[in-house]
């Protein structure tokens, strides 16, 4: 289907009253109001901060366009951005939202074609600018057909992922309604580069867009208060650009933005010491943020030649569907008057657990501590319980959904004791707690369980991860979100290198374990070196030397005492040094 140039296929609409209006741009302002941020919220749409805009604006009006198309417009103040650089451009603007639409009459610049349709749906043409920040809205909420899926397949060419979030749907439209010599700017969440519904975009990305830049915003820039994911912005060009590096940046302030831009348009910059990637030499398959947000442009792991998974699975915690009522503490237990029969004892919130190691001494002070450490277990009938489980039936408990889809409504997910337990959401420092106190866990951990029974290897994988080493293999798998937050799946911890973790004995195990339960003592520099000096010892690692800003690692000059007996494999002397963090 050939297209028409400037949204000349906009033209069927015209003519349907209501669909089509003219914007009178009379109150600016609104674009920010919190009403409309709080209204608007449940549709995925989100102000642009105004430098943001800015900056995408430059960019798309570099190419000279006739008309601006943003093709989820909400108030409109993307195409404001444009209009401050030149005031004569023409507009169009895209809108589903009926009453977003009515709002832009006023809050759009003046003279902006407003449409409202579903631009995913509507044959828009072609333009030579385009300046978007689309909506953010996962799959799970689309709830698209499957024909429509299909649909999507179909007009873009590529077997999209079911999990596929709308804002990638709409980037590959824009490229798609993007005209010969056009530029675009698309300001979307960057966690398609590590989400598993991105293989396609990026494969896309590296094949036929081939953009001239990507820009990832540090996550503690925090670009939306309010929007726990980490932004990016993609730079589009329909041009020859086969030999054309896809340059792509950190930016950890707006001015860093602002300069990538300048650069991108052939503009003097200063140097800069900013790692610029070519995404040229990125696998599609591979986490793209983790290496984008890294301070060096690559790190050398191939000492870690073996993954988590090879070792250990790793499956969520336990989800109750109603924590305020399976969840209990020692006065709820008197309280009530169940019985050790009814409960088990169980980690409810991540804040209860620190340390490398979680032991029955630490349970005990949560439970007198009256902290809820006990989930509900039935394992006996009785009074006492007959009567609890009716209170939450009067309270609707069982009608809830995950209730209400267990064969036994009070019953809750059958899982084994953890091994090991991992926080599913960190900022600074990520949790791995070795596990010995016998209590399970819920959701705010995923649990780590040796594979064949390998119950000894759990102290060597927990030191590991909270050695130096530990955060070399986590930044391989995290996910970024916004104001630094970082997240893992159960997939991501599998997927996490390790090196070839020698066999041990209970014994062994348990010396460790001992050794780990004193470390917890010492405070974070000095425990890090220690333990990076007994992974290089048991593990034959490279130690990663802690006072150094660049953690630089480094061979050993002589071996260390130690930690406990029979925990040393033998390890070459001499190792080539590499750079890790």
């Amino acid at each position: 289907m050939m297209k028409l140039e400037e949204g000349q296929t906009f033209l069927s609409l015209y003519l349907d009253p209501g669909r089509v209006e003219y914007a009178a741009g009379s109150v600016r302002e609104m674009a920010s109001s919190e009403l409309w941020q709080r209204e608007t919220k449940r549709l995925g749409q989100v102000p642009t901060p105004p430098a943001v805009a800015s900056l995408m604006a430059r960019w798309v009006m570099s190419a000279k366009p006739e008309i601006v198309l943003d093709p989820a417009s909400g108030l409109g103040n993307l195409l404001h951005a444009c209009a401050d650089i030149r005031d004569d451009v023409k507009m169009v603007a895209v809108e589903r939202d009926e009453d977003t639409f009515q709002r832009a009459k006023h809050t759009a610049p003046h003279g902006t074609k407003l449409i409202l349709a579903d631009y995913l749906f509507a044959e828009s043409g072609q333009f030579t600018g385009i300046i978007a920040n689309p909506p953010y809205v996962k799959s799970q909420r689309l709830e698209y057909s499957d024909a429509e899926w299909r649909y999507f397949d179909e007009r873009f060419g590529v077997p999209l992922d079911r999990l596929t979030n709308l804002y990638a749907i709409f980037l590959l439209k824009i490229w798609d309604d993007l005209a010969p010599g056009g530029r675009a700017a698309v300001l979307i969440p960057a966690e398609f580069m590590n989400a598993n519904f991105g293989e396609e975009i990026k494969e896309r990305l590296l094949t036929e867009m081939r953009p001239a830049g990507v820009i990832v915003f540090a996550p503690e820039l925090n670009l939306f208060a309010d929007a726990l994911t980490t932004s990016s912005i993609i730079f589009l060009e329909r041009g020859d650009t086969k030999n054309h590096p896809i340059k792509a940046i950190k930016a950890s302030s707006l001015e860093a933005a602002v300069d990538f831009v300048g650069e991108l348009l052939g503009e003097p910059v200063l140097a800069s010491t900013r790692a610029i990637h070519d995404l040229r030499t990125f696998d599609p398959r591979e986490k793209w943020l983790n290496a984008l947000l890294e301070n060096e442009p690559s790190k050398d792991v191939h000492h870690l030649t073996q993954k988590i998974g090879d070792y250990f699975q790793c499956r969520r915690g336990i989800a109750t569907g109603a924590n305020d009522f399976f969840c209990l503490s020692e006065s709820l237990l008197h309280e009530h008057r169940l019985s050790r029969e009814h409960i088990e004892p169980c980690v409810t919130k991540a804040t209860d657990a620190d340390g490398m190691v979680f032991t029955r001494h630490k349970l005990t002070q949560l439970a007198n501590s009256d902290r809820r450490c006990y989930l509900l277990s039935p394992r006996a009938n009785g009074a006492e319980l007959d009567s609890y489980l009716r209170k939450g039936q009067e309270l609707g408990i069982h009608e809830r959904h995950l209730p209400s889809h267990r064969p036994i409504w009070y019953q809750p997910e059958n899982r084994a004791v953890a091994d090991v337990w991992v926080a599913v959401f960190s900022r600074e420092k990520v949790k791995f707690i070795l596990n010995t106190s016998g209590a399970k866990n819920l959701t705010c951990f995923h649990g780590l369980y040796a594979r064949n029974g390998q119950t000894s290897l759990a102290p060597l994988v927990a030191l590991f991860l909270n050695s130096s080493w530990g955060r070399v293999a986590f930044s391989q798998v995290n996910r970024f979100y916004g104001d630094g937050l970082n997240k893992l799946e159960p997939k991501d911890v599998e997927a996490m290198p390790c090196p070839k973790l020698p066999a041990q004995t209970m014994e062994q195990a348990m010396q460790l374990t001992a050794r780990l339960i004193e470390l917890e003592s010492v405070p974070d520099d000095e425990r890090r070196r220690i333990m990076n000096r007994m992974v290089a010892e048991i593990l034959a690692l490279p130690v990663i030397n802690v006072a150094e800003p660049k953690q630089q690692v480094e061979a050993p000059a002589e071996p260390l005492p130690r930690p406990a007996k029979n925990l040393r494999r033998t390890a070459p002397r001499k190792r080539r040094a590499v750079q890790a963090q």
